[in-house]
C-alpha cells in the first residue's frame, strides 16, 4: 500500500503548510493579503494530504508528516524568524530525523 509518490508529495505538502505558518505569523491582524495567502496554502496542503493518505498507510503517513513539519518548522523559525536553535532542541530534531528513515524504510519493505 505504500507509494514512492506519497513520500515525495510530502515535499509541497510541507512547503505549502510552511508557507501557511509563516503567513499566518507574519502577517498584520485583520484580513489581508498575508492572511489570504496563508489560508490558500493551509488548503493547498490539506488537498495534498488527502491525495497521501490514499498512497501511504496512516500509520506510516501521518508520523511522517508531523516529523517533517516539526523539522520545516524549527528552520522557518531559525532562518526566517530569527528563533533560537537550541542543544536540545537540535538533539530532538535529529531524533525526528531518524525516526522518519526508519518509518519510511519499513514502510517501503513491507
Amino acid at each position: 500500500m505504500s507509494s514512492p509518490g506519497g513520500f515525495l508529495l510530502l515535499i509541497p505538502y510541507t512547503a505549502l503548510g510552511l508557507l501557511g505558518i509563516f503567513q499566518l505569523k507574519t502577517s498584520p491582524p485583520g484580513l489581508n493579503a498575508g492572511f489570504v495567502l496563508g489560508f490558500a496554502a493551509y488548503a493547498g496542503s490539506f488537498l495534498l494530504w488527502v491525495r497521501i493518505l490514499k498512497l501511504l498507510p496512516v500509520s506510516v503517513a501521518f508520523p511522517t508528516a508531523a516529523g517533517v513539519i516539526m523539522i520545516g518548522t524549527q528552520l522557518v523559525g531559525l532562518f526566517l524568524l530569527g528563533e533560537q536553535l537550541t542543544l536540545g532542541k537540535g538533539l530532538g530534531l535529529a531524533l525526528i530525523l531518524g525516526g522518519i528513515v526508519l518509518l519510511r524504510g519499513n514502510a517501503m519493505a513491507g
